[in-house]
């Protein structure tokens, strides 16, 4: 997925709508983990840009509040990073988090179940 050309803006729309769509849904995952007391780990889907991936990404209750504490922050498998519109801004042996950029920066703030609650 990974790719350094320019995406067309319609493009990035979608991208960035797409994994907001992954964040609601993982969002959902979390609430269940955290009542059935699963701090230790739990997995959510894969917030990259493909409707198609089935990957999971495993992570502890606190590292998901720590990806969750910027709207903009998406938790990625290795290799489903889009460097067009995002960047890596941390690693670990489990998954990649990376920062939507620009447009899909915004969408992705608007798009934010966290900010539209309060």
């Amino acid at each position: 997925m990974a790719g350094h050309r320019a995406l067309p803006g319609e493009t990035v729309r979608q991208i960035a709508r797409s994994q907001a769509l992954f964040r609601t849904i993982n969002e959902r995952i979390n609430e269940i983990a955290r009542d059935h007391g699963l701090a230790e780990g739990f997995a959510i889907l894969c917030e990259c840009a493909s409707t198609e991936c089935q990957e999971r990404v495993e992570l502890t209750q606190g590292e998901y509040e720590q990806l969750r504490q910027m709207p903009t922050h998406f938790a990625v498998v290795r290799d489903h990073d889009i460097p067009a519109v995002e960047r890596v801004v941390q690693a670990n042996d489990r998954f990649l988090t990376v920062e939507k950029l620009g447009d899909s920066g915004l969408i992705a703030t608007m798009l934010d179940p966290r900010r539209r609650q309060t």
